[in-house]
């Protein structure tokens, strides 16, 4: 063996096996347990800090040794089975303890920095929950919370303590919360001007059908006011001209007074159902024409707001479906680390078509 491997073999493991001393070692076992003590005593008398860097790289190189350590005398013991195949038994189950016991040992000196770095896994992993929890508040804001949801959701935001519990990712919880307030803030000002105007739609809507019934009545009111004077008139002309016909009649045959009076009654009778016929006629006209207009004005205002109620799903859809482009082409510019308001503005340029070449496919 070279001076320079026989260096790196001190450097890279804790024992160094004489040939001579190999063969009782692997064959009789000889010196296996006091090897193993030499190993542990030089594996354990470093106790690193587990706290710094320093220490816990200390605890890894000595793990490293003692599995350097176990493949060097395995391999030792294997030399010896090549040469000894008579007693590969014996030298199996000296390899057997030999690797078994070291790899408890490397296991054993490991087991701080093991558990060092578990409890660290465990500790950031709590500290990235918390953090997205806060970025997934400021990024839930949308049509389908109403205010109140998102005056709790902001209330929740500003009520995150930015403390020392926060560690290392106290910078991150800092820009997270400050971006889920700014958010929150602009989209519950939003929907709490978006259900303010709804009020007031369906006030004037109310106002609207309240002042169109009134109206509707009043036509139906003056209509059958016009038809029963027309009717009135009618009967007071029927009436004169039955009079007027009477009295020449009387005239005309004053020398057959009873035959004229006769036909003067039978004349006022039918008159009289003439006119009951008319009377009865124009009424059922003027229910007809009633109901015909109150069924066209009913049809009118129905379709009317039809047309109104297609309009508006139209454009709250239209609206919702440009926010969530929108959206999503914002996340993507702040993605790229573009700064929200530069971002925002861009896209407002974009849309309005202020920027040549440069459209957004709605």
């Amino acid at each position: 063996m070279t001076e320079q491997a026989k260096t790196e073999t001190v450097q890279t493991q804790l024992v160094v096996i004489d040939p001579t001393t190999a063969v009782a070692l692997f064959t009789e076992g000889k010196g296996v347990a006091e090897l193993l003590t030499d190993i542990r005593q030089k594996a354990t008398s470093l106790v690193p800090d587990i706290t710094t860097a320093k220490g816990r790289k200390e605890i890894a190189s000595i793990a490293y040794a003692v599995a350097k350590t176990k493949t060097y005398l395995d391999g030792l013991g294997k030399e010896q089975t090549d040469k000894f195949k008579e007693i590969p038994k014996r030298i199996d189950a000296n390899r057997k303890t030999l690797r078994d016991t070291l790899d408890a040992l490397k296991d054993e000196v490991r087991a701080p920095l093991t558990h060092f770095e578990a409890a660290e896994a465990a500790r950031v992993a709590a500290l990235q929950d918390r953090l997205t929890i806060l970025k997934d508040l400021g990024a839930s804001g949308g049509h389908e919370f109403t205010a109140a949801d998102l005056q709790t959701m902001l209330l929740e935001v500003e009520q995150t303590a930015l403390d020392d519990s926060w560690q290392e990712l106290l910078p991150q919880a800092t820009v997270a919360k400050e971006l889920a307030a700014k958010r929150l803030g602009e989209t519950l000002t939003t929907r709490l001007k978006y259900e303010a105007e709804q009020a007031e739609l369906e006030e004037l809507r109310k106002k609207q059908a309240e002042q169109e019934r009134i109206d509707r009545e009043r036509r139906i009111a003056e209509q059958a006011a016009e038809q029963a004077r027309l009717l009135e008139e009618n009967r007071q002309r029927l009436e004169r001209e039955a009079a007027q016909h009477r009295e020449q009649e009387a005239q005309r045959q004053t020398q057959a007074a009873l035959e004229r009076e006769e036909q003067a009654r039978r004349n006022a009778e039918a008159s009289e159902l003439a006119r009951q016929r008319a009377e009865a006629n124009a009424a059922h006209q003027a229910e007809e024409a009633a109901a015909r207009a109150a069924e066209q004005e009913r049809q009118r205002i129905a379709n009317e707001q039809r047309i109104k109620d297609e309009e508006d799903v139209r454009r709250l859809a239209d609206r919702d479906h440009r926010g969530r482009i929108n959206n999503a082409i914002l996340m993507d510019l702040m993605g790229l680390g573009i700064e929200e308001g530069k971002a925002i503005n861009l896209i407002k340029h974009i849309a309005s078509n202020k920027i040549d070449h440069l459209t957004i496919n709605y």
